[in-house]
């Protein structure tokens, strides 16, 4: 298990307007990550109605997973809302597609976010680097599945083993969290429906409590499981609260 540390006051925090009061002590927050969140959370915040329950469960300092279920395309601005809400710097955990967007993938490096080989010999490799950013006290999102849900009811599906192993190795608190709404703005597979003032509900769950050998399957099973389970339960929660309201594309003439 490692053991943690703050890093020091990031030159970028200093120089460039970050503040301990808004991010973890220790949390770089790069020039392009500051010029992405000066624009995104504008619009975020005045175009949707964002409900945000159990913030507290996010601790203000120190390592941190948190893991969102999966069920949008939106679900990226949404993660991106919620930690920052939580008074964190997101460091997120990406597909390697999106990295090949030239439209994107300059703001993605620029902001120092974490690319996933999926299915490639250097797919390891992204866990060392969320390794080391648990170590340096930042807080590292996951979309445990991998992908957006193909459940038909958006219920979360078999975790990949990268949050649990990140979990088991580093000792780091585990967070659960729900999305709902987000199917209803931008979805897979349904048309997208971009209206102002639509809501999106997030629940963050307490912490879990996971043990076992970091290179057992097993136990990288067993906290998956506990994982999704945790994401299941809170998402029941929200279900009754917000209709699904997904609609087919329409066919073209």
């Amino acid at each position: 298990m490692m053991a943690f540390h703050e890093a020091p006051y990031d030159r970028w925090s200093r120089g460039l307007g970050g503040s301990a009061t808004h991010t973890n002590v220790g949390e770089p927050l790069e020039p392009i990550y500051l010029m992405t969140k000066g624009i995104l959370k504008p619009w975020l915040v005045a175009w949707f109605r964002w409900r945000v329950e159990g913030a507290e469960n996010v601790p203000r300092h120190g390592p941190a997973i948190v893991a969102f279920n999966h069920i949008a395309y939106m679900d990226a601005f949404a993660g991106c809302y919620v930690v920052d809400h939580c008074k964190r710097r997101p460091r997120f955990l990406a597909k390697s597609e999106l990295f090949q967007d030239k439209r994107i993938a300059w703001i993605l490096r620029g902001c120092g976010q974490i690319e996933v080989r999926r299915g490639t010999p250097n797919a390891p490799v992204a866990l060392d680097h969320a390794l080391a950013a648990l170590e340096r006290g930042e807080a590292v999102v996951v979309f445990p599945e991998g992908t957006i849900t193909d459940d038909p009811d958006l219920n979360p599906m078999v975790p990949k083993t990268g949050a649990a192993r990140l979990a088991l190795e580093s000792g780091a608190p585990l967070i659960p969290c729900a999305l709902w709404g987000t199917q209803n703005i931008w979805p897979k597979g349904y048309a997208k429906h971009w209206r102002p003032r639509q809501q999106v509900l997030v629940r963050i769950g307490a912490p879990l409590d996971v043990a076992g050998d970091p290179a057992s399957p097993e136990a990288w099973a067993e906290t998956g499981e506990k994982l999704m389970s945790a994401i299941g339960h809170l998402l029941a929660g929200l279900r009754t609260e917000l209709p699904d309201r997904r609609k087919p594309k329409r066919k073209a003439a």
